[in-house]
């Protein structure tokens, strides 16, 4: 009888040690994190991110284009040249991020099956730069269009930033 309740007792504690609930999968949110993603605020204006496996390449009208990198501690991203840290919460096709600023941010994956780029060059003088603006600003007006801002001879606005202004700071930033 009791090397009965012995081995019920060893298959309980083999069964509880197997539970894998809520792992820390650090690579498995990076996976989550990498492809090709977009934004839009009326503060902020549109932007879009190619996420790798080491880098966040960000593109917008106001700063231009940079790259950061980064690394997943737990369920943050952490840029690795600068002092911020944002929570990720993953809904699948759009990424939570509240930062350690009080900011937040929700990042959208693209949803055409071939993205209108290949990756957001660094290269400002290049053809492919010259070729990805022009698709650039084809989706920056079409964001700013679904956010209530009508573009006409000029820009005609209900809320937020001027688009007129937001295109002074992109040319200038080129």
């Amino acid at each position: 009888m009791r090397s009965i309740l012995y081995f019920l007792a060893c298959f309980i504690f083999i069964l509880a040690a197997c539970d894998t609930s809520n792992p820390k999968n650090i690579d498995g949110n990076k996976k989550s994190l990498i492809g090709k993603w977009h934004r839009f605020s009326t503060a902020n204006g549109y932007s879009e991110f190619d996420i790798d496996s080491q880098n966040v390449v960000f593109y917008n009208q106001k700063v231009g284009w940079f790259k950061l990198p980064y690394k997943i501690e737990n369920d943050s991203l952490k840029y690795l040249t600068k002092d911020y840290v944002a929570k990720i919460t993953n809904y699948g096709d759009s990424i939570l991020l509240e930062g350690n600023d009080s900011t937040k941010a929700i990042l959208h994956r693209f949803k055409e099956p071939n993205i209108p780029f290949k990756t957001i060059p660094e290269q400002k003088d290049s053809l492919s730069f010259a070729s990805y603006i022009a698709d650039f600003d084809k989706r920056l007006i079409s964001e700013f269009e679904k956010a209530g801002i009508k573009i006409a001879n000029g820009a005609e606005k209900d809320q937020g930033p001027a688009y007129e202004e937001l295109l002074k700071k992109k040319s200038a930033n080129r």
